[in-house]
């Protein structure tokens, strides 16, 4: 009778989660490319119009987040941003390629070539365009 009680509780707490989670609603950034799945942050400024600014706290919580190109390959992740004085971001470091963090290229990618979404960051750019971008000397 306990088990009973119990898995009827469990089965009930995984319904009310799953309906709770179906809820939730996401707003795309206006001209950003989408992932479905994957919701969009407002941190990020369509190519071509305002700077994107991310405060020191905000690029400390994109490090080693996943970097997808725009036919949706995860390519690496990100290293760190470049941001000047005002919080302007000049640009990101982004170590692609390799196996497991072996024979990882690191890049250096300008910020008209990506955008912040959800929990990614979304190149502009193929895996083969990514590959030629401008290597970061050590």
């Amino acid at each position: 009778m306990i088990r009973t009680l119990s898995l009827a509780a469990a089965f009930a707490s995984v319904i009310g989660l799953s309906a709770m989670a179906q809820d939730i609603k996401t707003t795309p950034t206006p001209g950003a490319a989408t992932i479905p799945g994957v919701p969009t942050t407002p941190m990020s400024a369509p190519s071509g119009t305002a700077a994107m600014v991310l405060t020191e706290q905000e690029g400390k919580t994109w490090i080693d987040k996943p970097i997808y190109s725009s036919d949706g390959t995860k390519i690496g992740e990100v290293v760190v941003f470049q941001r000047d004085a005002a919080n302007k971001v000049l640009g990101m470091h982004a170590d692609i390629g390799g196996f497991l963090g072996f024979l990882q290229t690191r890049v250096n990618v300008m910020p008209a070539q990506f955008k912040l979404q959800g929990d990614r960051v979304v190149l502009d750019l193929t895996a083969e365009q990514a590959k030629a971008l401008p290597k970061v000397k050590s």
